[in-house]
């Protein structure tokens, strides 16, 4: 092998520029930089010229590194561990950050009199502009003053904004790492109690909480604060009663924000629970969706998650209905305050000037936005985080549930002692393995045997600490390596998944390579081993990950050797070698502690002694040769194996080049306009459109021509203001209040429900796309778009657009109203605006793809989690925790990189809008003094009170509309998936079969050739062969013989443009029948059992088509109906998540019964008893003699037994029929030259 780097890296780090805020930061000289954002300058020159990449991200700040924030979080963490406290996310929050957080509230102070002194500056000017006789420098010098003013509430309103913005996710961030950690750290017994969708959401989604709440947090004190201050200032102007009067609306929304948030609670908690329930079970859809396509169950899981997803969006409208009160109380508060305050000054007899209702308005207009923005925000983002903190508390605490102890590395002559131990793998249930008496001398070697559901993977997990401990005593002395019996696999290289972390040690490495027969495996790579492996090892076959799991094993230094039931998996030539090689006395391991499960016999007479195991009881602890009585044991002319490699290969087995895992691609520019369309007619079309568009507009009119209204009554005179002015105000105010409520609900309904199509059109895109979508996407990927995506078009899209589209419409009254006033204004507006555009085109330009780039770096964040929640056990069997937590730091600090810079992207972006927006401010009030003696007075106030809020709703609305754009990036996402190409001939029948094909289950190869992929070369060239109507068919050959390629046919796998010749079933061309049709015809026993979250009927019958008593008659033939019927439940009883509650032996079974239900010619068995004991071995053969006697049946085997009774057997090699006949025949030629085939052929 050639030199390679030193060490396993699962991350490669890139040199890239140091943040350069820290650098303006480092000099009191570069204030201005810090100020107003020009370090950022670079980041949009690069944009102007090219796409942005990852490379031209700055690197992160210290200040916002993983490892910094992680490490001041375990400092307070510390504290509580200590103590003995149970962990409390929200003390934890608050001794952590409190420091920092209160500093940056402090900034509100000279921000909040900034805002108050506007009014007071808006006063003067009023004042002196209505008096003909003041010197007209005076009010210049106010004008001026007030521009200042706002110029300084502008930068301190973003500096506060980014530096609260960054502490909220410094937050996420060190709690998303101590979340990860804490998993990595948890036992396989804990990790039962919860599922992984309860897990991912809390980093997908509950997080993200925090975040969002930080930006508004200090609006809890601060919005009450201000009302307070305010109070003052109005009570002066217009006296306690009429103060009073305005107040009282304001009081009343204290309760009513009470209200709705415990409302709110209520929603979200029942939201999350929907959600977890909906991730999980698309989480085990994409883990299974190979057999989900062969059962053809895609309807069946479609109707299951649309069905959770209605309870969930059921939970979201409510919850929407409050946001939607929430922005509806926004834009008419200011009128329906201003009715109050006014009225109850008309009711008092008391008259009102125009400069005392403007100063009052522009008083109540700060108010406005801390009190019906900030503080209703923030009472429902703590809501939300409540819920979200108390399970992070649930989670977090899991970690103090572990009672088994670690293992010790010192040595000891008994390097394994289980001393009257008892484990269980739930605390609340009686134990799965009692009164266990175990001593293992260090270099033994011990098999671990007992029939299915004996305890013998459990076992392992005792030895590991992975169980409780009930009872007794558990020692383990020195360090472990572990093969799981399913093997994992994470995505990188075979060397690798096979250092694990471990230096490079060449000669070993060979010998490792060559002790697990897998030099000739590598050699028919491309790249040999440097080769990228998918998700859970996609692109390998069955035997392969069990060997490259075996080799992670063997290179590691470890004292004691863990082994669940590895020789399953391989051909009995092969299991020979590795037997020798790996386990035997003559071995690498041969001075060392193995403890190998196994159901093959044979090898058991090599073994030190047994340990034999029925019902968690150990019933002898012996040599083999006494076991010689013990029917379910020892039965070795039924384990006989027949000579080949494994046989599960995966639809790319040898033939794959490098890698098929694509890199996630982001798109460029502007969102597509069809997005935005399908937005909004996706549900009720152009009508419902138009008619939104037409209640917004309503909705303006209403609410400028009430406060029109004011300066119609502030300029008549006193014996004109009559009860119908009073009559006419009420009437405006009550139909824009009740407008504003319509129009808000109308809106969040329509994208809830628009948001809602777009999953259901994902979800079948998903499901309904070919394999090959799946086996170049990590798991982790598409669950980000299936639930962060999602979450922020349910949850985050909908406020923020309507806030966006609500701004546009309240800035262009406002316009219309100020033009009215002063039309001179408008040649303000023809500067003004372009500049705005181009601001926003220039900002969009950055955020867009910097967008993208988080979305990408998020979703490898969770294809990481996903991955190591699969491959907990082995993680923490070679204590490479440490390694798995750096990888995760890594790529938060890569998914921090894009984040950061969108962040102050938008402050950069806002910052140069607020400052026009100052210039618009200060120019308008210069105009209104030189056009003072041309203006009336009254409208000449209003238009002064609509500029000055104008000038934030001008540059929020711009700001919203801009991150409208970017969430819009979200529902393109999801729109893509939405437009995945389904399977070529899903539903299409070319000829339609009869209603009882295949009636015979005659099928027929003719000139038969198949590849993967287009690229690739032929798995089948040239296949000729013609099974007979009920024949049993025995499939065997190496791997890549193409084996699973005849099966990957038959279901019609890949797509119809990589086939050339004829597959006939009953003489009819399967590639003239639909998918749908093929599928649901064909009978399939997979290798791997897949059992789903959901009821045991459900698992045998989705679809609801048969009765109770043929699934019991199923369940009696498996031999399962006895101890179902003894369940609770019984066909009702609950599935735990990927069958954690079954053996994998009753998992088998259980798919059994299903194949069972399910009438059809043709059955396909995919060496369905590879990991089971001999008597489930002897049930389910003796299951297919009897209940399939009728049927042709295919069978790729491994065990002799499987398929000695066969009509045939047929032999592949390099995906050509070598041999075809009859069993005895085949297998006594096969015995006399096996040792000049062994080379050449299937051996």
């Amino acid at each position: 092998m050639k030199n390679q780097p030193q060490h396993c890296s699962l991350t490669v780090s890139t040199q890239r520029q140091p943040c350069r805020l820290d650098w303006a930061q480092s000099s009191p000289f570069r204030w201005l930089y810090v100020l107003f954002w020009f370090w950022l300058n670079p980041i949009f020159n690069n944009a102007s010229k090219h796409k942005i990449t990852d490379e031209h991200l700055f690197d992160v700040s210290p200040t916002d590194h993983c490892q910094h924030l992680i490490n001041k979080l375990e400092i307070v963490l510390k504290t509580f561990q200590h103590s003995s406290q149970s962990i409390n996310t929200k003390k934890i929050i608050a001794k952590t950050f409190w420091k920092e957080t209160i500093f940056i509230g402090l900034l509100l102070f000279p921000y909040f009199a900034a805002k108050i002194a506007q009014p007071l500056l808006l006063k003067q000017i009023i004042i002196h502009i209505s008096d003909i006789n003041v010197s007209s420098s005076v009010i210049y010098l106010y004008a001026i003053t007030l521009g200042l003013v706002k110029t300084i509430l502008v930068l301190i309103h973003h500096q506060y904004f980014f530096h609260i913005t960054r502490i909220g996710m410094h937050i996420r961030i060190s709690l998303s790492t101590f979340i990860y950690k804490t998993l990595l750290s948890l036992p396989n017994n804990t990790i039962r109690t919860i599922t992984f969708s309860q897990v991912f959401n809390l980093i997908s989604n509950d997080l993200y909480k925090f975040e969002q709440l930080f930006v508004y947090i200090h609006f809890l004190w601060a919005g009450p604060f201000q009302a307070l201050i305010i109070f003052i200032f109005v009570w002066n102007e217009i006296g306690i009663i009429a103060t009073l009067f305005g107040y009282a609306v304001l009081l009343i929304q204290i309760p009513l924000q009470l209200y709705f948030s415990s409302l709110f609670r209520f929603y979200r908690k029942a939201t999350i629970q929907s959600t977890d329930e909906r991730i999980k079970i698309i989480n085990e859809m994409l883990m299974a969706n190979q057999i989900i396509k062969m059962y053809q169950w895609e309807e069946a899981l479609e109707h299951l998650i649309n069905q959770i997803r209605s309870k969930e969006i059921q939970n979201i409208q409510k919850a929407n209905r409050i946001r939607s009160i929430n922005m509806a109380i926004h834009f008419f508060s200011l009128s329906l305050i201003s009715f109050a305050t006014f009225a109850g000054s008309w009711f008092i007899g008391k008259t009102l000037s125009s400069v005392t209702i403007f100063t009052v308005l522009s008083f109540f207009g700060i108010m406005k936005d801390p009190l019906t923005v900030g503080f209703p925000y923030a009472i429902e983002t703590i809501s939300e985080c409540s819920i979200a903190s108390q399970r992070i508390d649930q989670f977090m605490n899991l970690s103090n549930t572990n009672q088994s102890q670690p293992a010790h590395h010192h040595p000891h002559c008994d390097c394994i002692e289980l001393n009257k131990a008892s484990f269980t793998w739930d605390s609340s249930q009686s134990p799965q393995l009692i009164d266990l008496d175990v001593k293992i001398k260090s270099g033994s070697f011990v098999a671990i045997i007992g029939s299915t559901a004996s305890g013998k993977s459990s076992l392992l997990a005792a030895i590991l600490g992975e169980m409780f401990l009930v009872k007794g005593q558990r020692n383990v002395f020195g360090n472990i390596a572990y093969v799981s019996q399913i093997p994992w696999i994470f995505t990188g290289t075979i060397r690798e998944n096979i250092l694990f972390y471990q230096n490079y040690d060449q000669q070993k490495y060979e010998q490792v390579l060559e002790s697990c027969c897998l030099v000739s495996d590598l050699q028919r790579f491309t790249v040999g081993d440097e080769t990228m492996i998918g998700e859970k090892g996609v692109n390998l076959s069955g035997g392969q990950k069990v060997r490259i799991a075996l080799a992670r094993a063997l290179y590691m230094n470890a004292d004691i050797y863990l082994f669940d039931d590895p020789l399953a998996a391989v051909d009995s030539h092969v299991a020979q070698i590795i037997f020798q090689q790996c386990f035997s006395q003559k071995s690498l391991l041969k001075n060392k502690t193995r403890l190998l499960v196994t159901h093959q016999t044979q090898f058991l007479s090599q073994v030190d002694y047994c340990i034999l195991l029925d019902h968690g009881h150990i019933q002898q602890q012996t040599s083999f040769t006494q076991l010689t009585n013990i029917d379910n044991i020892k039965h070795s002319n039924h384990f006989n194996t027949i000579h080949q490699n494994n046989s599960t290969t995966n639809q790319f087995e040898t033939h794959e080049k490098h890698s098929i895992i694509k890199e996630e691609t982001s798109k460029d520019g502007t969102v597509n306009t069809s997005i935005w369309f399908k937005l909004f007619t996706s549900s009720y079309g152009w009508k419902g459109f138009v008619f939104l568009i037409f209640f917004m507009l309503l909705g303006e009119t209403l609410l400028d021509t009430t406060n029109k209204w004011l300066s119609v009554w502030s300029s008549t005179s006193e014996q004109q203001q009559q009860k119908h002015h009073f009559y006419i105000y009420l009437g405006l105010t009550i139909t824009t209040c009740l407008i504003a409520l319509f129009r808000a609900h109308v809106f969040f309904h329509l994208i809830l429900r628009s948001a809602s199509i777009f999953h259901t059109k994902m979800l079948k895109g998903v499901l309904y796309t070919s394999l090959t979508f799946y086996e170049s996407n990590p798991i982790g990927r598409i669950l980000n778009r299936m639930s962060k995506d999602q979450q922020i078009l349910d949850e985050q899209l909908p406020g923020t657009f309507f806030d966006a589209m609500q701004s546009l419409f309240m800035t262009i009254g406002s316009i219309i109203i100020i033009a009215m006033a002063n039309p001179w204004i408008l040649l303000i507006l023809l500067f003004i605006i372009p500049s705005f555009i181009w601001f926003r085109k220039i900002y969009l330009r950055v955020s867009r793809q910097v967008k993208r780039l988080e979305s990408t770096s998020r979703s490898s964040i969770y294809a990481l989690f996903s991955s190591s929640f699969n491959g907990l056990m082995t993680i923490r069997a070679f204590q490479v925790q440490q390694h798995f937590l750096n990888s995760f730091m890594d790529k938060i600090n890569a998914n921090t990189r894009a984040l950061f810079i969108f962040n102050c992207s938008t402050r950069w972006f806002a910052l140069r809008l607020d400052l026009l927006t100052c210039c618009f401010t200060f120019v308008t009030a210069i105009l209104s003094v030189i056009l003072r003696q041309h203006i009336d007075s009254s409208s000449l106030a209003l238009a002064l009170v609509y500029v000055i809020n104008l000038s934030e709703l001008f540059q929020w609305g711009v700001r919203q509309s801009a991150e409208t754009e970017n969430f819009m990036i979200s529902a393109e996402r999801i729109d893509e998936y939405a437009h995945l190409p389904i399977e070529t001939g899903f539903d299409e029948d070319e000829i339609q079969p009869p209603i009882d094909w295949p009636s015979q289950g005659n099928i027929q190869f003719k000139e038969f050739h198949f590849t993967y992929r287009p690229e690739l070369e032929p798995v089948l060239k040239g296949i000729n062969l013609n099974i007979k109507s009920h024949h049993k068919i025995g499939i065997i050959g190496r791997t890549g013989a193409g084996k699973s390629s005849i099966f990957q046919a038959l279901f019609r796998l890949t797509d119809k443009s990589t086939v050339t010749g004829q597959l006939l079933i009953d003489g009819i061309d399967i590639s003239r029948i639909s998918l749908r049709n093929l599928r649901s015809k064909l009978n399939v026993i997979p290798q791997s059992p897949v059992l789903f979250s959901n009821t045991l009927r459900y698992n045998l019958d989705p679809f609801r088509h048969y009765t109770d008593e043929q699934i019991w008659n199923a369940l009696e033939a498996v031999q399962l109906k006895s101890k179902i019927a003894n369940l609770e439940d019984q066909l009702n009883t609950k599935v735990a998540e990927y069958g954690n509650n079954w053996s994998v032996g009753e998992c088998q079974l259980i798919c059994v019964a299903r194949a069972i239900l399910k009438p059809s010619q043709i059955l396909l068995i995919d060496e369905a008893t590879a990991h089971i004991d001999m008597k489930t071995d002897h049930i389910i053969q003796q299951i297919i003699r009897d209940k399939f006697r009728n049927y042709t049946i295919l069978t790729i085997a491994h065990r002799l037994n499987t398929i000695i009774d066969n009509d045939r057997i047929v032999i592949m090699n390099n995906g050509i029929i070598t041999n075809y006949g009859i069993p005895q025949q085949l297998l006594s030629h096969i015995d006399e030259n096996q040792e000049e085939e062994e080379t050449d052929t299937y051996l």
